[in-house]
């Protein structure tokens, strides 16, 4: 039997989404490209208090695209987790490789395909602009901030963390990548915003209450609002990508006013 997680506010100290390694659905011409892609949801905005869209992680073959598209009431984080891509981003042709970070705000174009002779992955994050939230919940504290930029693309490895209140209007706050040594722990807050994590390399475990997930390369870990986990390397590093979402009117892990958006 499994051990009752321990109720908070908002949810469960426990509480968390975990999506294991595996088990991704053929996409064929994924926006009007190429081939065949590989695409799995490891999170969406159910049971989370965020205007997430959708965590996604996607894979694109050699030769494979994934076709030009804009985002019209979205924005959205793209990591490139493994491969090398090629990005046309707002006109302009980019080399994408692993480490790779990438904006896409508000009215972004863009495209990207696989020259390459290996399996292109990357992590795809989208939440849902500012003004839509505004609309879809009635809650004013969605608005967002008067950032007008441009997309980005970092080398996510080199910079270090990404402070994304300074290159998107919504509620992203942060990208990092994480590298835990054999016997290190890093502990995750779900107060004022909610967390969600990728595996990229090495085992590990996640301890939220009394819950406990293994980790492994693939393994997609997300905390909603009011959870807390502690992440936990064991034989090898245990090497990781995150992002944060902020919650408007959340605090020490409680909603102040409004209610899901799921």
């Amino acid at each position: 039997m499994r051990p009752t997680p321990t109720p908070t506010a908002t949810g469960y100290a426990g509480e968390l989404i975990v999506a294991a390694p595996g088990g991704a659905s053929d996409v064929y011409a994924m926006h009007g490209g190429k081939a065949v892609a590989r695409w799995k949801c490891l999170a969406r905005r159910l049971g989370l208090e965020g205007t997430w869209e959708a965590i996604e992680i996607s894979t694109l073959p050699p030769g494979a695209e994934c076709g030009v598209h804009h985002h019209s009431r979205t924005e959205e984080l793209y990591f490139v987790v493994a491969g090398t891509g090629e990005l046309l981003l707002d006109g302009r042709l980019r080399t994408v490789p692993p480490g790779t970070l990438i904006t896409n705000p508000v009215g972004t174009r863009h495209r990207l395909n696989n020259p390459g002779a290996e399996d292109l992955h990357w992590i795809v994050i989208e939440v849902i602009g500012p003004q839509v939230a505004t609309i879809l919940t009635g809650d004013p504290g969605h608005s967002g901030r008067n950032t007008m930029s441009s997309a980005t693309v970092i080398d996510l490895e080199a910079h270090g963390p990404v402070d994304l209140t300074t290159l998107l209007s919504g509620p992203l706050r942060e990208a990092r990548l994480v590298t835990l040594r054999p016997g290190e722990r890093e502990t995750l807050r779900s107060d004022d915003r909610e967390h969600t994590l990728f595996v990229l390399d090495g085992t590990g475990t996640a301890v939220a209450g009394e819950t406990e997930v293994d980790l492994a390369p693939g393994t997609g870990v997300t905390l909603p609002l009011g959870s807390a986990v502690e992440l936990r390397a064991d034989g090898r590093p245990l090497r990781f990508f995150t992002a944060s979402l902020g919650v408007p009117d959340a605090k020490d892990g409680r909603r102040v006013s409004g209610g899901s958006t799921a």
